[in-house]
């Protein structure tokens, strides 16, 4: 498994928004995509932050996502598109025993 995290600073006041959009925007169109597992939310109220934690099944498959769906999807979000703060990208390990 691999998870993309991607933080985002938006004003208080856009939250409630900005979630809804992204998840009728984002999290609707990933579910296109094979290898698209799910994704969480997450809120930091004291710096203004939030963060998705996107899981997917392989980076290939994660890769496989056209630059042109990107781009559509980020212009669906209309005045809510938001700058992405700050990127990463994980990789599950498999423990030795």
């Amino acid at each position: 498994m691999v998870i993309e995290w991607l933080k985002f600073q938006v004003p208080p006041e856009k939250w409630e928004a900005f979630i809804q959009r992204d998840e009728e925007v984002w999290t609707a169109g990933l579910q296109e995509f094979p290898g698209f597992l799910g994704k969480e939310i997450w809120v930091n109220a004291e710096q203004q932050e939030i963060v998705l934690v996107i899981r997917w099944e392989s980076q290939t498959q994660w890769d496989a996502v056209p630059e042109s769906k990107i781009q559509q999807l980020d212009e669906a979000m209309g005045e809510l598109q938001m700058p992405i703060v700050e990127s990463r990208a994980y990789q599950m390990s498999k423990l030795i025993p």
